[in-house]
């Protein structure tokens, strides 16, 4: 079986049949991600910690830091964001 290789992660992901607005939201909810691990981090907080916040459970933490992004829902996103502190703003654009 020969390898494929792709440019960008774009085309890759095209390749998969996401659409440009499905990969903009991948992107998106990984920059948040990112910002939520940074906080998590930064406040000396464990994963139990944060999901005991949200009631949640450490697993869930655990799946969304790993980065199975298509795992893991704004909500949940939102959730941990406002536990945390973290303040996030949703603007609509141009998908990438």
């Amino acid at each position: 079986m020969k390898s494929k290789s792709y440019k960008s992660a774009k085309d890759f992901a095209k390749d998969f049949g996401l659409s440009d607005v499905e990969i903009s939201l991948i992107k998106e909810k990984k920059k948040l991600i990112d910002k939520l691990i940074t906080k998590r981090d930064k406040l000396k907080l464990s994963q139990a910690a944060v999901a005991k916040m949200i009631g949640s459970k450490q697993p869930a933490i655990a799946r969304m830091e790993s980065g199975q992004v298509s795992e893991v829902s704004m909500d949940f996103l939102v959730k941990v964001a406002m536990a945390l502190k973290v303040s996030i703003s949703i603007k609509a654009r141009k998908a990438a």
